[in-house]
């Protein structure tokens, strides 16, 4: 699949700023990682607002539908020659960027009552087929984490609806984590947004 021409030149002014390299940023001592540690620039998935489903006789992992097959800037922690030869799936700054043809995203934090299980993508393996790309993700237990999402929900019950779905997803500390290392390569980084907060509801017992 071709790259949109919006994210051809998201690329080349990120590639600006890497001088030519083909890779790697280099972390301070004590940088947190949890986001990944290794820039790549070239083929990924985006996996980052995904919506998954689960895998029959598989408890451990989902199927989620991602983007891509995309090209830029990415993180995760496989190599940068293992995600060339195989689609992988990574984390990059391109769902928080707005152009002309779509929106930026905007993240939803799914905690406490609302918190479900979720997918980590990160480094998962992926398939491309007729133009659809899917990848097969590690479920996580439920805990707090953070989706992105192109509308916000409008009250409690909206919240706990989408944060019942099982989401492709990352921790508040994983999310900020690839951002910080991926933003000093771009002259004018997108920013994050965040949903305004709603009133939560509990979940209906039976």
């Amino acid at each position: 699949m071709a790259v949109p021409l919006d994210h051809r030149k998201l690329r080349a002014s990120a590639c600006a700023a890497l001088a030519g390299a083909a890779l790697l940023a280099s972390q301070p001592a004590g940088a947190d990682n949890s986001g990944g540690s290794r820039i790549c620039e070239g083929r990924y998935a985006l996996c980052s607002s995904a919506k998954c489903q689960p895998i029959a006789g598989d408890p451990s992992h989902v199927k989620c539908s991602c983007e891509g097959p995309l090209n830029g800037l990415n993180i995760g922690d496989s190599s940068c020659e293992s995600r060339e030869d195989h689609l992988t799936s990574t984390f990059s700054l391109w769902d928080i960027t707005a152009t002309h043809r779509k929106p930026a995203k905007t993240t939803i934090s799914c905690a406490g009552d609302n918190a479900n299980k979720w997918a980590f993508c990160l480094d998962a393996p992926c398939g491309a087929d007729k133009g659809a790309v899917s990848c097969k993700c590690q479920l996580s237990a439920a805990s707090d984490y953070i989706i992105l999402t192109s509308a916000c929900p409008t009250d409690g019950k909206a919240l706990h609806a989408a944060c019942a779905q099982i989401w492709s997803s990352a921790s508040q500390a994983e999310l900020m984590s690839g951002y910080s290392q991926l933003a000093p390569f771009y002259g004018r980084p997108p920013k994050i947004a965040y949903c305004p907060a709603v009133g939560s509801i509990s979940p209906a017992k039976n």
